[in-house]
């Protein structure tokens, strides 16, 4: 009784803290991929069989949604009952969907609390990671997957530790989470590997496997015969992953570990407090070799980057090791924990340029199995102190770096209403070569974007406007000579941090093709506005 007492005060304590650090920014604009998502999502309520049938300008040209998406539609008929109560208001949008937050992170909790003693603090530290705190606060498939994958590992281990009436809801909440995300798949290893570890029969096990992929092989078999477009999709962003000039080992092992020890602070920490001195000076090496200048891509690399890329590699490479150490593998959670970690991270290099969104799922499984390492040998009290300390620096990054980001998703909406404002109210047409949110906000408007298979700049016409962004565009370039009037302003923000660094920085929170850092020091521009009137 006193258990299931601490237990629901704890969850109430999460969901406060949840709510503390995702509503302030409930009224964000959109931002990132939410456009395409939502332009999915209107396209639901006018055909809901074809959620994919329209055209959307991505990357300067104007294609058909189906050679975009990398998504199941799952999430996109979830936003269309959103649009549909909320009429697509930003905060009302967002606060439609914090319930999937909320689920997710009681998920966390309770999973937490099947190993640890005290789970509270390491569920509200993976919360307020960067990677997690940031992204799951958007409208996009990471976090209907997650609440949905960590509901489906928690129901999974209920069945695994003999409670039967589990099983279904184990297989259907992991296969919603697939029906999500396609890389939620990877919530079926560690499932299969705690529930074989726990002496469960192998064909049940493999029933649960087969029942969670099933629905999403068999909406891959549909797109097979029905929409090849998808399926060469897939085949595009796999090929484009191993072949493109970013595509280095010694770039991607860089994202890789920065990512890891970035992204959720204390996994660039912690791992020094649990290692020896001849481990760190192993791991330090190793980074020292990784960041060489030799090994850099043809671009200069800020020394303050460079560094912080070797401390944050130089953690992960720490605590990756440390998660599967004869000591790691006496915790009683390493077989989920563990099996839950090299699943996250094999799957990171399937599609590796997105690898904030994956390393999300890195995280838990990494900071509870540290957590639990720790709980095995430091005193409570010393314990305690290290997890509030530890809370306070992912709260003391965390919480300016969705500043940082918020300013500069509200930048675009602005500078997009001000165009409509001078010039398409005006009757003067605008075209943009930009995407994330100018697309939406500025698309809506009704402004075109600009389409290089159909003539790129060529397509303007004297007397019309065409926006240019310094880093967020397409990068379309006349094929000759205009006269023009252009107008530029940048915008600038007091708070030295940038997830996304267009000029001098390695910041490539939202694509790691851009940096191999999650975020860089830096008081750069975070973007550069230009309106070019043709003449």
């Amino acid at each position: 009784m006193r258990e299931s007492s601490t237990r629901r005060r704890e969850l109430a304590v999460t969901a406060g803290f949840l709510a503390l650090v995702f509503l302030p920014y409930i009224g964000k604009a959109y931002h990132n991929d939410e456009p395409f998502f939502l332009a999915a999502a209107r396209q639901v309520l006018i055909d809901p069989l074809h959620p994919l049938a329209f055209d959307f300008t991505w990357y300067g040209r104007v294609m058909p949604a189906a050679q975009i998406n990398t998504t199941p539609p799952l999430l996109f008929y979830l936003l269309a009952l959103a649009l549909k109560l909320t009429g697509g208001a930003e905060w009302a949008m967002r606060l439609s969907l914090f319930p999937l937050d909320l689920a997710a992170a009681a998920a966390l909790y309770l999973l937490a609390a099947r190993f640890l003693a005290k789970p509270l603090l390491p569920t509200l530290i993976v919360i307020a990671t960067p990677a997690y705190l940031i992204n799951m606060n958007h409208l996009m498939p990471e976090k209907l997957a997650g609440a949905l994958g960590f509901w489906g590992l928690y129901a999974a281990v209920r069945w695994a530790d003999g409670e039967k009436k589990w099983f279904a809801a184990a297989a259907g909440l992991l296969a919603a989470a697939i029906l999500s995300k396609y890389n939620a798949a990877l919530f079926v290893g560690p499932a299969a590997v705690y529930a074989w570890r726990r002496g469960l029969p192998a064909r049940r096990v493999a029933l649960l496997c087969l029942l969670a992929a099933a629905p999403a092989a068999a909406l891959v078999v549909f797109y097979y015969f029905f929409e090849p477009d998808l399926i060469a999709r897939f085949s595009s962003v796999a090929a484009g992953a191993q072949t493109s000039w970013w595509s280095s080992g010694s770039h991607r092992l860089r994202s890789f570990l920065a990512f890891i020890g970035g992204c959720g602070v204390v996994t660039a920490a912690w791992p020094f407090l649990a290692s020896r001195s001849r481990t760190i000076l192993a791991a330090a090496l190793a980074s020292l070799v990784l960041f060489l200048p030799a090994l850099d891509l043809p671009v200069a690399v800020r020394l303050v980057d460079r560094l912080a890329g070797m401390i944050f590699a130089c953690g992960a490479l720490l605590a990756l090791g440390g998660a599967f150490s004869a000591q790691s593998r006496r915790a009683r959670g390493w077989p989920l924990w563990a099996s839950w970690l090299a699943a996250a991270g094999l799957f990171q290099f399937f599609y590796w340029s997105i690898m904030a969104r994956m390393t999300l799922f890195m995280l838990p499984p990494l900071i509870f199995l540290m957590a639990e390492r720790f709980e095995a040998s430091w005193g409570p009290k010393r314990l305690e102190s290290l997890y509030l300390a530890s809370l306070a620096a992912a709260l003391a990054l965390s919480l300016p770096l969705a500043f940082v980001d918020a300013r500069y998703a509200a930048a675009q909406r602005e500078f997009s209403r001000q165009v409509a404002s001078d010039y398409l109210a005006k009757g003067r047409r605008v075209w943009y070569s930009g995407y994330m949110g100018l697309s939406y906000y500025l698309g809506g408007a009704g402004a075109q974007g600009l389409d290089a298979a159909r003539g790129g700049w060529d397509l303007a016409r004297p007397g019309d406007a065409v926006v240019v962004l310094g880093m967020n565009s397409a990068h379309l370039r006349p094929s000759r000579r205009l006269l023009v009037n252009t107008a530029t302003s940048t915008l600038s923000c007091p708070v030295p941090l940038r997830l996304m660094s267009g000029w001098t920085g390695e910041g490539g929170f939202y694509s790691n093709l851009s940096g191999f850092l999650p975020y860089s020091l830096s008081t750069e521009p975070l973007e550069e506005f230009t309106v070019v009137e043709l003449k």
